[in-house]
């Protein structure tokens, strides 16, 4: 304290002002690193905050092992009439989805596929037009579905050999959580969360 009082005034006014650029400059690096932090947060939160909010859907299902109904291309998704051969014989198939349901992928492209979730016991297609550039991730017993799994997306592209333009594409591409939900025996799929499906940071 007395080497402070013992410096001239203009000595003492470059130190308070340094000391100030400290003071904002650790503000900001605070600022920083809650926001990032923020950013670095993923989908899981959302999913561990689904499954308390509606434990019904989040719980295990039974796989259900039952004759399997004829696919109706009738109901709310006329376009899915392009594709019955993929639908259909994805239904006959049985189950592999969230207890009764079974998805059906077809090729739209390279590195583009797309899916549609169809009730094998009742035939109803529930689901059309999910879209996936490294296919999908669920199994019977739950109805969480994601597309772009992690697994997948590395086996399918290495971006340190490839170039720029596609690094950037591919930095780009959206990991999605879709949840299938039954209320009132209605059954939806909706959107839960979406990340990147490189570093599963929310976009």
């Amino acid at each position: 304290m007395q080497n402070f009082l013992d410096l001239s005034k203009g000595a003492k006014i470059l130190l308070a002002a340094c000391a100030i650029v400290v003071l904002a400059e650790g503000g900001y690096l605070f600022f920083l690193q809650t926001h990032v932090r923020t950013l670095r947060s993923t989908c899981q939160y959302v999913i561990a905050k689904w499954e308390k909010a509606e434990p019904d859907s989040a719980s295990a299902k039974e796989k259900y092992a039952g004759p399997v109904a004829a696919v109706k291309f009738d109901g709310k998704f006329p376009e899915a009439k392009n594709f019955t051969s993929a639908i259909t014989k994805a239904a006959a198939g049985g189950a592999n989805f969230s207890g009764h349901y079974a998805v059906a992928e077809w090729g739209c492209g390279t590195s583009c596929q797309d899916h549609a979730v169809v009730d094998v016991q009742t035939g109803e297609i529930v689901a059309f037009g999910i879209p996936s550039e490294a296919g999908l991730s669920f199994n019977a017993g739950s109805s969480l579905l994601m597309t772009n799994p992690k697994g997948n997306f590395a086996k399918l592209v290495d971006l340190e050999k490839s170039p720029f333009s596609d690094q950037v594409y591919w930095f780009n591409v959206p990991r999605e959580y879709y949840v299938l939900e039954e209320v009132n025996g209605k059954a939806s799929v909706s959107r839960l969360c979406i990340e990147s499906a490189y570093d599963g940071q929310i976009n």
